[in-house]
C-alpha cells in the first residue's frame, strides 16, 4: 500500500471535521429568497465617482457628453489626470467654446490627452521619479502624447510636450478599475 500523500491527508481531514461540524438545517431555518439580502455595495464607476465630487464636475460632463464615460466600465483600468473646474475655466472663451460645443470630438481628444492605460496612484508616480536617475518619468496618453513626470519637494508636476504643465493635487478618486487624479491645470495650450 502507498502512503498518502501529506497534504492530501489534511485536507481530507478538514473536509470530515468541516462535515461534522455542519448541525443541518431544517427548512424552517433556512431563508427564502424574499429574505436574502445583498449587502454588497455597487461598484462605482469612475464617472460616476467625478460625478458625485465637488470641483470636478466639468470634467464629470465632458465624460458623459463624449461617451468616454462608457469605458470606466469595462474591465480595463485607466488613470484619469482630471483637470479640476478652475483649470478649465482659466481657459476663457477657448474653455467654454470646447466645453460648450455640439461637436464633442474636440472635447474627447482632449480627455484622451488626459487619460492614461493601467491604474497609476500618485504614490506610484512619485515613487517611479524617486527611482528614476534622472528624476522623471514618462508615460504615453491614450492619445499617443507622452506626458513628463516629475517631482518638486512633494509636489508632482505632469507636462505635455506642448509645454502646458499641472501640478497633481487633491486626493485621487478611486474605483473598481480605474483611478481620477485632480491637477490644476489642462494639458493643452490654447
Amino acid at each position: 500500500m502507498r502512503p498518502m500523500n501529506p497534504t492530501l491527508a489534511l485536507l481530507a481531514a478538514c473536509t470530515l471535521a468541516l462535515g461534522a461540524c455542519s448541525g443541518g438545517t431544517s427548512p424552517s431555518d433556512e431563508a427564502s429568497p424574499a429574505e436574502v439580502v445583498d449587502l454588497t455595495p455597487e461598484a462605482e464607476t469612475l464617472a460616476t465617482a467625478l460625478d458625485n465630487t465637488d470641483g470636478v464636475q466639468t470634467m464629470a460632463e465632458a465624460l458623459k457628453e463624449t461617451g468616454i464615460a462608457g469605458i470606466f466600465q469595462g474591465k480595463g483600468s485607466y488613470t484619469l489626470l482630471a483637470p479640476d473646474d478652475d483649470a478649465f475655466a482659466a481657459l476663457g472663451d477657448a474653455g467654454k467654446a470646447l466645453t460648450g460645443s455640439s461637436d464633442h470630438a474636440a472635447l474627447a481628444a482632449l480627455i484622451k490627452d488626459h487619460l492614461l492605460p493601467g491604474y497609476v496612484t500618485p504614490q506610484d508616480l512619485g515613487a517611479a521619479i524617486d527611482a528614476s536617475d534622472n528624476g522623471q518619468v514618462t508615460m504615453t496618453t491614450l492619445s499617443g502624447q507622452v506626458l513628463t513626470f516629475t517631482r518638486s519637494g512633494d509636489a508632482i508636476t505632469v507636462s505635455a510636450p506642448d509645454g502646458s504643465q499641472a501640478t497633481l493635487e487633491a486626493d485621487p478618486l478611486t474605483a473598481e478599475t480605474s483611478i481620477a487624479i485632480p491637477i490644476d491645470g489642462v494639458l493643452r495650450k490654447f
